[in-house]
């Protein structure tokens, strides 16, 4: 884990939403896994207090070059999306524990939904170096949500898209597709990133069809390194300690978390 303050090197705007941003910074650039995540101070100013936890999206080792995948939600986005090349941000990372990434010669598929697309990128381009076959199913709201979806061309066997408003894929949620494409891809592995109430259908059908699934958790998080309480989650085994999603996530195994009781 490192506290660095970092150069911008690029700050893309996706859409009035979405924004990737590629920050200079060798250290965490070369050590973050996919799944894992930063803590970033959004400008030099008192309010907000807190930093904001994103997803790695990518990393460039060599350059030392690391992206950020983040969407416009509140207060703190707001003023990040004001960010400049030149400027400096201050982040903390790399923070909490990613994918399993011991898949080998085999097939992987990657569900995202809508910012759930953040960490599965790097994900897929590690899986990919493990001769994996990898498939990405991804839902959002419309077409607006799917400007990035180009980046996964090259590293994914297969993609397939979903729309709420039926603008681009098939009309629906992604969740509805994947009996079929389980059926016909036959995965070993299921990884997912979305709303809570996707992921909890998904943790279903992957029990139904026996397939190991992990999850990354889009949770609320303060501190990001444990210390607050503020993202616990409910372990599946009755009896056991609340889990922290910063510390013990926010990748889990699917059998380990309950899910539905979030939703």
């Amino acid at each position: 884990m490192y506290l660095e303050d970092c150069t911008v090197i690029s700050h893309e705007k996706i859409n009035d939403r979405d924004y990737i941003l590629t920050l200079q910074t060798e250290k965490i650039a070369q050590e973050a896994k996919a799944g894992q995540f930063v803590q970033l101070k959004v400008a030099d100013i008192i309010d907000p207090v807190l930093r904001r936890p994103i997803s790695v999206h990518t990393v460039d080792r060599e350059k030392g070059h690391l992206k950020l995948y983040y969407q416009v939600l509140g207060k703190g986005t707001e003023i990040l999306k004001r960010t400049k090349a030149g400027d400096t941000l201050n982040i903390l990372g790399p923070l909490g524990n990613g994918f399993d990434l011991t898949l080998k010669d085999s097939k992987a598929l990657l569900v995202g939904g809508g910012l759930g697309q953040a960490p599965l990128l790097l994900l897929a381009e590690e899986l990919g170096k493990r001769n994996n076959e990898v498939f990405l199913a991804l839902g959002t709201r419309d077409e607006l949500s799917l400007k990035n979806v180009i980046c996964f061309d090259n590293v994914c066997k297969e993609v397939q898209v979903a729309t709420e408003d039926g603008s681009v894929g098939f009309k629906g949620y992604i969740t509805n597709n994947l009996p079929a494409i389980i059926e016909s891809f036959k995965p070993e592995i299921i990884y997912a990133c979305g709303p809570n109430i996707m992921m909890s259908k998904i943790k279903e059908i992957a029990a139904k069809y026996n397939i190991k699934c992990q999850v990354s958790l889009e949770t609320r998080m303060a501190c990001g390194i444990g210390v607050c309480l503020g993202c616990t989650v409910v372990p599946a085994e009755e009896g056991k300690p609340y889990l922290k999603a910063c510390v013990d996530g926010p990748v889990f195994w699917a059998e380990e978390v309950v899910l539905d009781d979030w939703i």
